[in-house]
């Protein structure tokens, strides 16, 4: 009898092991939505007056300091929305990066794929938008 007594509590905490592991796996990351990309901006993307965007391929860095023309082009694209990638596996290299900043605070970075370490598909539009910004004079 004390064998099956044995038994029984092996097999109810291989049970318990099981549970908990599974449960962890699924609560770990928030499920992914379509977003506009105003709504990863944490604020009021009005009170942006600085944009920076590197880009992936030169290295080089344009500033846009003017809030006037910072706030036209987030006119432009804070409404495009951008799907989650089914595939949220790490990526290396960029085309451009965007940091948006409040004074001095970098409030947000995000790339035409990626936004808060999360990966998107692809925008070609806001890609294509970064890119006319970059090469403004």
């Amino acid at each position: 009898m004390r064998v099956y007594g044995f038994l029984f509590v092996v097999i109810i905490v291989i049970i318990l092991i099981c549970i908990a592991c599974g449960k962890g796996e699924a609560s770990d990351k928030p499920e992914l939505t379509v977003k506009q990309l105003e709504e990863f901006y944490p604020g009021n993307m009005s009170n942006v007056d600085r944009i920076e965007i590197r880009s992936g391929s030169t290295g080089a860095l344009k500033v846009v300091n003017d809030k006037q023309l910072a706030q036209d082009w987030l006119a432009k694209v804070r409404h495009m929305k951008l799907t989650p990638d089914s595939n949220q596996e790490g990526r290396t290299g960029y085309s451009f990066y965007v940091d948006l900043f409040e004074g001095q605070d970098k409030k947000l970075r995000f790339l035409p794929n990626e936004i808060a370490g999360n990966y998107y598909i692809y925008s070609e539009e806001l890609a294509k938008a970064i890119r006319g910004l970059f090469q403004s004079p």
